[in-house]
């Protein structure tokens, strides 16, 4: 097992523990943290047949009394009416909870994400530790503290920064995942080996098989190496304060966009991103920040990958410029892009319309990208 410190101020660094069979290990894991003896999973249905009984031994071997709380899957349901039904949950749970009770998040992005805001809000925060069962979240977003809800037509426009108390990740869970799931958590990790790592970017492509068959060395490689970069991220800008973080958001511009536009029905998370970090790399064309050589390797990798990069017809420029607008980084109702200058040196810059335009009109016709 392989130990990822992320550390932060104030007492409150943590680890990440990766490797095989570590959930056996969760219970101790979360003893060492864990001001209290009873702790909640939060999960959903289809986890929990895989592995909630696991979690649950694990954490009752270590001296835990362990309830559960679910809620259904799919991005469809990341918002505050869900948030809702998962605080009824909680305080039905009897006696009732007190505020050392240790939150469990047991699952891919939208568990992490959710259980994370109900442990940042509820009782006025509770410590939580993330579990996270996709590449996706094992890679990204079970690091790093970001937790919240999508809202009517913006993705987590709701939420809190709030620090799990460790992270728990075992590779072997994704042996239930689909394909299609690993290929969405690897844009992911195609963006750390953009914005960070060259050398990343490069091994991607070289293991693309190996990694599409899940290979389990290959696999564990690239989200130990991924888990490294954000934590050096985070630690260096936790709140997103900086500017410096914000670089994690490469690609997720239009990325998000497409999500709202599609009604998160159509698009894994990382599908779209992908799509979004070409359409950004034609935007810095514009720009004449980004090279066009850098464009090409970056779709020659995600192609590898069995990854998307056209946008669709039917979802309009006009509409995803105006979703862009209520993007998070947006400014004074302009879109802001992380804009690569060359591999593993990126900026923020805020980009005219008319630019964004001409970036998207350049991508729906290909043009640069055969």
């Amino acid at each position: 097992m392989s130990r990822v410190p992320v550390a932060l101020s104030e007492g409150r660094d943590y680890e990440i523990h990766i490797g095989a069979d570590s959930l056996a290990a969760l219970g101790p894991h979360c003893a060492a943290v864990a001001h209290s003896s009873r702790a909640v999973v939060v999960t959903q249905p289809r986890i929990a047949r895989h592995w909630e009984a696991g979690v649950s031994q694990s954490l009752e071997r270590a001296g835990f009394q362990v309830e559960s709380v679910h809620f259904p899957a799919g991005e469809r349901y990341k918002n505050l009416t869900t948030i809702t039904r998962l605080y009824d949950a909680l305080y039905q749970l009897t006696p009732a909870l007190d505020r050392k009770t240790l939150i469990v998040a047991l699952g891919g992005g939208v568990v992490g994400d959710m259980a994370g805001y109900v442990a940042a809000t509820y009782l006025r925060g509770l410590d939580y530790v993330q579990v996270p069962t996709t590449l996706l979240a094992m890679v990204d977003s079970s690091v790093g503290g970001k937790t919240g809800v999508d809202f009517r037509e913006g993705k987590n426009l709701v939420g809190a920064f709030h620090q799990p108390r460790c992270v728990v990740i075992d590779p072997t869970l994704l042996q239930t995942l689909p394909r299609r799931e690993v290929r969405s958590g690897l844009a992911e990790v195609v963006k750390y080996g953009v914005i960070q790592d060259p050398q990343l970017l490069t091994t991607l492509r070289e293991q693309a098989g190996l990694l599409l068959r899940g290979d389990a060395e290959a696999i564990a490689a690239v989200v130990e190496r991924s888990c490294q970069l954000k934590a050096d991220v985070v630690t260096a800008d936790e709140r997103e304060e900086t500017g410096l973080r914000a670089i994690l958001n490469f690609g997720h511009t239009i990325g998000h966009a497409l999500e709202s536009a599609t009604k998160y029905r159509r698009y894994k998370h990382g599908e779209a991103v992908a799509i979004g970090m070409i359409s950004a790399a034609l935007i810095g064309e514009q720009l004449g920040v980004t090279p066009s050589e850098l464009t090409q390797e970056l779709r020659a990798t995600l192609v590898a990958l069995g990854l998307p990069t056209d946008l669709p017809d039917d979802v309009s420029d006009e509409t995803l410029i105006a979703l862009t607008a209520r993007d998070k980084k947006a400014e004074a109702g302009e879109a802001r892009f992380i804009l690569v200058k060359q591999l593993g040196q990126v900026e923020l810059m805020t980009v005219p319309t008319k630019l964004v335009q001409v970036g998207l009109t350049t991508h729906r016709q290909g043009l640069g990208l055969d």
